[in-house]
């Protein structure tokens, strides 16, 4: 069911379901809540979940800026927390999400029960920050199409697209035919955000028990930087997706969705 409430002096918007301990799905560039559908199948059986829309995607507010901030970001979803009365959740966040993830986990540590980081990161290394600047200067230039399959090419694993093209095309009708599309300021804002972040100093601070899920082939976030940001966080694990690229949570959806359910689960009840 997709509800809205204020937030950080903004409307945030969100699909809530399931029962139980709350979890928190904090989607990645870009995109909006909606795209958890696949591991909100699973999750909400066991867990009253909250996938929001990010400020600037979905049906979240999308004020006009330069640049948000991961810090903004945060403390949206925090303030939606607070707007429900929801004192502690856990936490699954997906690329930029993840690094939302990140700072709750520093700066709110008695919010978050558990962590999953999901092929994200701790800053920008050199190849990310440049992925990054090529779609924010893609955007509004290349038209929807080509701009959508330079972002397929990007994410999706080379083993994944030379065996499952198909599911890649009806990936991209279905962003085609988004009924709500992001603005090109709200997209590029975002890629600012992710630009300016940089909290690996931090990471040892971080209380909560940890899991980093990565892909070994992916483009966008290298798996080198997942093993950086997991040995900075104290008794975080990692979990490596064989063959896995930026979306492996997609390419390989029930194995990931096993691996983080059980992970929620080992850590829920506490």
């Amino acid at each position: 069911m997709t509800k809205q409430c204020k937030s950080n002096g903004i409307t945030i918007s969100y699909e809530e379901s399931g029962a139980g301990e709350p979890l928190f799905l904090l989607m990645g560039l870009g995109a909006p809540g909606s795209k958890w559908a696949p591991h909100i199948e699973a999750y909400e059986k066991h867990f009253h979940v909250y996938a929001l829309d990010n400020r600037g995607a979905g049906l979240s507010d999308k004020p006009v800026a330069y640049a948000y901030t991961i810090e903004e970001m945060a403390k949206d979803a925090v303030g939606v927390m607070d707007a429900l009365g929801i004192k502690s959740a856990h936490f699954n966040g997906i690329s930029m999400g993840g690094a939302i993830a990140q700072y709750i986990a520093v700066h709110y540590p008695d919010r978050v029960r558990s962590v999953i980081l999901t092929n994200t990161f701790p800053n920008c290394c050199v190849s990310f920050r440049r992925s990054i600047e090529i779609l924010r200067e893609a955007n509004g230039q290349l038209d929807p199409v080509t701009a959508g399959r330079l972002t397929q090419w990007i994410i999706f694993a080379q083993p994944f697209q030379e065996e499952h093209e198909a599911f890649m095309l009806e990936s991209e009708l279905a962003d085609m035919n988004d009924p709500h599309p992001m603005p090109s300021y709200a997209f590029k804002a975002q890629c600012n955000a992710i630009l300016g972040f940089d909290i690996l100093p931090k990471l040892p601070s971080i209380k909560a028990p940890v899991l980093v899920v990565a892909g070994d082939k992916d483009l966008f976030v290298p798996i080198s930087v997942s093993e950086e940001m997991c040995r900075a966080i104290p008794g975080a694990r990692l979990y490596t997706a064989k063959d896995g690229g930026h979306v492996q949570h997609w390419e390989q959806l029930e194995k990931y969705n096993q691996v983080t359910l059980d992970f929620l689960l080992e850590h829920s009840g506490k």
